[in-house]
């Protein structure tokens, strides 16, 4: 069933004679919204019709001429405008006197169960003031979802029936436990954070993974960078478990405050990817992180960056980087550092921490020079071991010391084909990477295949 939007606007607030004031026509004032994407849901519960609505504020000393407003598809959109009972594609020439506001609402009608319908449908509503054109994204599920509104959960379940929607973020209460079961598609909006006070465990499961991503659906966000802000986990968080995730288009993809609280680990991850970040990919700040069979790749900044000091544990990861036509790599893949750097009217300050790292069996690649940042400063201890890994370092960099161990050094992993198009990041038959790693007893790698000692270095074994 097709979906149909009336947007009606209060005669009133428009002023569709002369204003009395001067109009303005200077291309740098702009009109600002309430919101950049008007979002439908408690519509699809059952079949019916719901209004949203979005405010249009003209924040100058003049008025402002919207001289031309209208929906991008035109007439073939799923969406309608009405003005004052009277349907329209477009208006023209609506005045908003200075300091004033108009209410645009938006009503929608669509069927739940309507197989065919997309999964979400889109429009865009355009208005063109002094040669600007700005949007408001018209955006309606076709079919049912949860939605979260910047809430406080306790502890559930989250299972596999119907997708997750969160806008304006959602918060996971000290003491709480989420589990989120195998499956599960969660769409975070621009603005939305997926914060952890208490304890989240995501438990995908090899081919049906957990997926976190932006909400923004159409081709031209599709593996865009910085969709959403990323997974937070705070400093009263507590024995975290994420297996089988697939974590992609966020700003920082997973960030992990303070050390741990129990005997396990802060945060366990295993079997998940990390992908297409506009800054890190997996951020630790002072915390305490365990690792295995994981993939991070395509970030915008650092693949791994370890800020502050804290405890780490790296087996059989792989972390590459390279420019795309999405991200530029500038930055090293791992950073490491056992300092935080503050500046303040006093001058500037740096609060130390010790560090401990270790990368067994990892890939460590990428198209710089130097894709190690060892970041230290005297005062806490600084200390790190690679064992059997791949690394793209310096050329100055010596590894004929105890923290480097049987290190395959500045040597092509040879990947599948590690582009944009295709993130196959498994191994050729002529890598270096296969049999070179030490049994760490992890048996399988992250496709589920067995691995057979000795084990290839990164998260996945190469098969004939």
């Amino acid at each position: 069933m097709r979906a149909f939007c009336f947007l009606f606007f209060p005669i009133a607030a428009l002023s569709w004679t002369c204003s009395k004031d001067l109009v303005t026509t200077d291309p740098e004032d702009r009109l600002a919204f309430s919101t950049d994407t008007l979002t439908f849901d408690t519509v699809f519960t059952t079949l019916g019709s719901a209004t949203r609505y979005f405010t249009v504020r003209n924040p100058h000393e003049r008025s402002i001429r919207i001289s031309k407003l209208w929906l991008a598809s035109g007439s073939q959109s799923p969406f309608r405008l009405n003005v004052d009972g009277q349907p329209a594609i477009e208006l023209h020439d609506l005045e908003i006197p200075a300091g004033d506001s108009i209410y645009v609402f938006v009503a929608v009608t669509i069927d739940p169960t309507e197989e065919n319908n997309p999964f979400v449908i889109y429009d865009s509503l355009l208005f063109e003031t002094n040669g600007n054109i700005q949007r408001v994204t018209l955006q309606a599920w076709g079919q049912n979802a949860h939605f979260f509104y910047g809430q406080i959960v306790g502890t559930q379940d989250w299972y596999n029936d119907k997708p997750y929607v969160i806008i304006h973020s959602i918060l996971v209460d000290t003491n709480a436990i989420l589990t989120i079961h195998a499956g599960c598609r969660i769409f975070l909006h621009a603005d939305s954070r997926f914060y952890v006070a208490g304890t989240l465990r995501v438990l995908g499961q090899k081919g049906d993974s957990v997926v976190f991503r932006g909400d923004r659906l159409e081709s031209y966000f599709v593996d865009l960078p910085g969709n959403w802000q990323g997974i937070h986990f705070l400093k009263t968080s507590k024995d975290n478990f994420i297996e089988y995730a697939i974590i992609k288009e966020a700003i920082v993809g997973i960030r992990v405050d303070s050390l741990k609280v129990t005997a396990a680990p802060k945060l366990t991850l295993r079997n998940s990817i990390i992908r297409l970040t506009l800054s890190s990919g997996l951020l630790g700040v002072t915390a305490d992180i365990y690792a295995e069979n994981c993939l991070i790749h395509s970030c915008g900044e650092w693949n791994v960056q370890l800020e502050y000091g804290g405890n780490y544990e790296f087996q059989n990861c792989t972390f590459a980087n390279a420019s795309t036509v999405v991200t530029q790599h500038q930055k090293p893949v791992l950073r490491m550092s056992n300092y935080y750097y503050y500046r303040d009217e006093t001058g500037d300050h740096y609060k130390l921490s010790d560090l401990q790292a270790v990368f067994g069996n990892c890939i460590i690649w990428g198209t710089l020079q130097n894709e190690v940042d060892r970041d230290a400063k005297a005062g806490a201890s600084f200390s790190y071991s690679f064992r059997n890994c791949l690394l793209q370092l310096a050329d100055t960099v010596n590894i004929n010391q105890p923290s480097f161990v049987n290190i395959l050094k500045n040597k092509n992993p040879l990947f599948v084909a590690p582009d944009y198009e295709k993130q196959n990041y498994r191994l050729q038959a002529q890598s270096p990477c296969i049999n070179a790693g030490y049994d760490n007893g992890i048996t399988s790698d992250l496709d589920g295949q067995s691995r057979i000692p000795p084990p290839d270095i990164g998260c996945y074994e190469y098969h004939e």
